[in-house]
């Protein structure tokens, strides 16, 4: 089964608790959930909603909607559009805003399933829901106990209210026609959680001491996470400059740091970002990319910021970026994100997106990073050298206050003990040494960059993030593509050159105009010169996020 429900309404009628409930619900009945929620800034007057994609096998972003539930008139008229055929499509909303838009804007609804609700009290969401239930042949007692769960702070009358509700529904509603999606299963449960969520516990399972952060769409949601775990120190601070410097101290006291910012608040940490290369000291990083330029449209998903992760600051040094593809895999990205900040002492960048941050969905078993810290000397010698040149670039670390560990961490170019100088042949060994870190990273660290599916397909899509759940889907019914989700791309593993030698076409598919992956990919492995490989490109720059349908519209035309 494969149904796409869509929840629309005014920000301040209840929406995220009836979708929750209705995602949870599936969830509890071990049907595998994704959603997209899309709002807007303008909070008072926006047509806002949460789509909430069901299926038992894999499970994607469909651009059209089997059941809408409307919670107003303005969100009922404005989404109709995205219903499938009607005969195949359903409307659950209050009677009377049916009602409304026919006698003052003359919509008929004579082309579509109703199922209306009488409505006499500011329950409408329950009614709605309890609607919803009865006509997909939910069990009762489960609804039940979700709005025990979504209501457990209120009184218990608000509590049985909406219990009644359900009953009442339940026992006297008369369904128009009967469901044609078929017999819900009833399994086991599955669990179900967000982006920002597995993001912030993934840190903190793997021993994250401090988060410091000024609250910015779409990353906001990780400090949330964060202040209700009551596990470790954070901060919010008065802006973005003092998070980052926040985070640096921390991290220079060894406890691992880290922070969480959208394009904006990067774009004022980006000094900070230098400060860390040159004094060495480990930092991650989480940047939700989200539409721009500037500050508008700052509830909507985009992939702007690729460019400023590998770039963020003067080019002249390397550090890490990584791009979680799933919520399972953001979890133990966070996870070893830490690690190798300290490992490598240097930035890390957990770089995602709008979709990915409040993209929700089932998890299957989370796994993260064994817990790694890299040089690190317990007693230090009397002539310890913070930055003592070494092979492979990586000096000893020591904790703060031991004795002769004492050192200078300056933003300057500095000697071997952090003393600084401008001497030519010290600077050129000290650049020298901090280049070496990520020499033959993936040997080092036996891991691969990305993953690939149908591996032996001639044409495959290389993508990124939450457009991986799509992909996934769509090679799935389509084994002619085959789809390559990279996980690192700084650095970019260079084993994905081999893999491409011998297949037809490349498609990268990204939510920019600017081709960022494309472009980045295809310069760092010099894919131009490939024989017989053709590269193309498919991109999204209008808010919205990639659904199957547009895969089937642009690689099946």
């Amino acid at each position: 089964m494969k149904l796409n429900i869509r929840v629309a309404g005014a920000a301040w009628l209840w929406m995220n608790s009836t979708a929750d409930i209705i995602a949870d619900v599936f969830a509890s009945l071990w049907y595998n959930i994704l959603w997209d929620i899309e709002y807007i800034s303008v909070i008072k007057w926006g047509t806002n909603y949460f789509d909430i994609n069901i299926s038992d096998t894999e499970v994607s972003l469909s651009k059209y909607a089997d059941i809408l539930i409307a919670l107003d008139d303005k969100n009922l008229e404005a989404n109709i559009k995205d219903l499938k055929l009607w005969k195949e499509s359903f409307i659950i909303a209050n009677n009377k805003w049916i009602q409304k838009l026919q006698d003052e804007k003359n919509i008929s609804f004579d082309e579509y399933n109703l199922l209306p609700v009488e409505i006499n009290d500011t329950y409408d969401n329950t009614y709605l829901i309890a609607v919803f239930a009865k006509f997909l042949g939910l069990p009762i007692h489960i609804l039940q106990e979700h709005i025990e769960q979504v209501f457990k702070k209120k009184w218990e009358e608000v509590i049985e209210k909406n219990k009644q509700i359900f009953t009442h529904i339940f026992d006297n509603y008369i369904l128009p026609f009967s469901s044609p999606f078929g017999e819900i299963q009833k399994r086991k449960k599955k669990s179900v959680s967000y982006g920002n969520k597995l993001l912030a516990y993934g840190a903190i399972d793997n021993g994250l001491a401090y988060y410091s952060a000024y609250p910015m769409t779409p990353s906001s949601t990780i400090l949330t996470e964060i202040i209700n775990s009551k596990k470790i120190n954070y901060l919010q601070a008065e802006d973005e400059i003092a998070v980052v410097n926040s985070a640096l101290w921390a991290s220079f006291t060894w406890v691992r740091a880290m922070v969480g910012t959208s394009g904006g608040g990067f774009a004022l940490m980006t000094e900070a970002i230098s400060f860390a290369i040159q004094a060495e000291i480990p930092l991650t990083m989480v940047l939700v990319a989200r539409a721009w330029p500037s500050t508008w449209t700052p509830t909507f998903g985009e992939q702007w910021d690729l460019n400023f992760a590998l770039s963020p600051s003067f080019w002249d040094f390397d550090h890490i970026v990584l791009c979680p593809s799933s919520l399972e895999n953001g979890y133990y990205l966070a996870s070893q994100a830490l690690n190798l900040a300290e490992k490598y002492q240097t930035v890390v960048i957990i770089l995602t997106d709008k979709q990915f941050a409040e993209g929700k969905g089932s998890i299957g078993e989370l796994k993260k990073a064994l817990y790694e810290r890299g040089k690190f000397v317990e007693n230090p010698a009397n002539d310890y050298a913070r930055y003592a040149l070494s092979e492979d670039g990586i000096s000893p670390m020591v904790e703060i206050g031991k004795k002769w560990g004492e050192f200078i961490a300056t933003s300057y170019e500095h000697d071997e003990y952090g003393a600084t100088t401008e001497d030519s042949l010290v600077k050129k060994k000290m650049t020298e040494k901090r280049w070496k870190k990520l020499e033959n990273f993936y040997k080092k660290e036996g891991i691969q960059g990305y993953e690939m599916i149908n591996q032996d397909a001639k044409k495959m899509i290389i993508t990124t993030s939450f457009i991986s759940y799509t992909a996934r889907e769509f090679v799935k019914n389509n084994p002619e593509f085959g789809v390559i989700i990279i996980h690192f791309l700084k650095p970019l593993d260079a084993r994905l050159l081999e893999e491409l030698k011998g297949k037809e076409e490349v498609i990268f598919v990204e939510y920019n105009y600017s081709w960022q992956l494309e472009n980045y990919i295809v310069k760092e492995l010099w894919l131009k010169f490939v024989d017989g490989l053709k590269i193309s490109h498919m991109r999204k720059y209008d808010l919205m996020p990639f659904y199957y349908e547009d895969f089937e519209e642009e690689l099946l035309k």
